[in-house]
């Protein structure tokens, strides 16, 4: 039988940019690329990268935040000021039998104008350490199945510069069919606000490789039903049919390698050296990013030979021991 992932009808096809000039340096996949964070040098809440993917008939939301964490650091404040939403569009109609708008964007947006917030998380940070979570669009039995996770991990971006980096992540999971409504079909997207930059919000998150290029700045801060009005442009989501498996640009897996599926030369140019995985096992536990560095449980002690026997031996005895005492 033919698995999901097989039939994925959504397999990225590259898109090849010709350039005339040399290939200039670009911060990829929104590390560090929204010039109003980074002017006002909060990078703190640059949102480095969106993932969504379903694990165990849960769904997945990944947001990854901070370029600029020292290599090595073992602790982290969040940002007191700094607020994360997550959204999602769950009844926005979306066309799949473009083939071009499919295997580029996931499908084609019906309804550009009409993309609005179903479901939100809003995510901050009063403690620096503590996440406050408060959620719209979900019942009170849904937001107890939730699952939140905030802290360093390794940088999933299978990308060169950032191996061996880290990041501030803040995972949350719940049970898919908390979140479907009439249809698989979702829109997700996320966006980062602090006080002191002017602007709704500063950084926005849809589709990994696209607003981080010049030419789609204006999206950051930007609400993604204005994207195609304002620039003319597909709007700047992830479009996720859980009907299918994960697979770029059909939701994110972490293991998708966006730089060798997109193929813009802006980034492809300086990868090197060039992973096509990342440098840090994922997990296959929530919050499933990998371990930072300096952050890796002890590992687990491991028996051999007489060592092996004896610590059978013993738990033989431990349980005759019990089985005894039971009579």
């Amino acid at each position: 039988m033919t698995s999901k992932a097989q039939r994925n009808p959504f397999s990225f096809r590259p898109v090849v940019v010709l350039m005339a000039a040399a290939i200039p340096a670009v911060h990829a996949a929104d590390h560090g690329d929204t010039p109003a964070l980074v002017n006002a040098n909060r990078r703190d809440a640059l949102i480095t990268d969106l993932h969504t993917f379903v694990r165990d008939q849960r769904l997945v939301l990944s947001v990854c935040t901070n370029p600029a964490i020292p290599v090595g650091a073992t602790s982290y404040l969040f940002p007191s000021d700094m607020t994360l939403k997550i959204m999602i569009d769950r009844d926005c109609a979306v066309d799949f039998s473009n083939a071009s708008d499919r295997t580029t964007y996931g499908g084609t947006v019906m309804n550009p104008a009409g993309i609005s917030e179903d479901i939100m998380f809003q995510v901050k940070f009063p403690d620096g350490v503590t996440p406050q979570l408060t959620t719209t669009g979900l019942s009170l039995a849904a937001r107890e199945r939730m699952r939140i996770y905030a802290g360093l991990r390794d940088d999933p971006f299978i990308r060169g510069p950032r191996q061996g980096r880290t990041i501030a992540a803040v995972v949350i999971d719940l049970p898919l069919a908390d979140v479907i409504a009439s249809q698989p079909t979702l829109l997700i997207w996320a966006t980062s606000h602090v006080p002191d930059v002017a602007g709704d919000f500063q950084e926005l998150a849809g589709r990994a490789l696209r607003n981080m290029f010049s030419e789609n700045d204006a999206m950051n801060s930007m609400h993604p039903s204005q994207h195609n009005a304002v620039m003319g442009v597909p709007p700047d989501v992830v479009i996720y049919n859980t009907a299918y498996a994960a697979q770029f640009p059909n939701g994110r897996e972490l293991t998708d390698d966006v730089v060798d599926l997109v193929g813009d030369p802006r980034v492809t140019g300086n990868d090197a050296p060039f992973p096509s995985a990342n440098d840090v096992p994922f997990l296959v536990d929530f919050p499933y990013l990998g371990f930072a560095r300096g952050l890796e449980p002890p590992p687990v002690p491991a028996f051999s030979g007489v060592g092996a026997a004896a610590a059978i031996l013993g738990l033989a005895v431990m349980l005759a021991r019990h089985a005894r005492r039971r009579e």
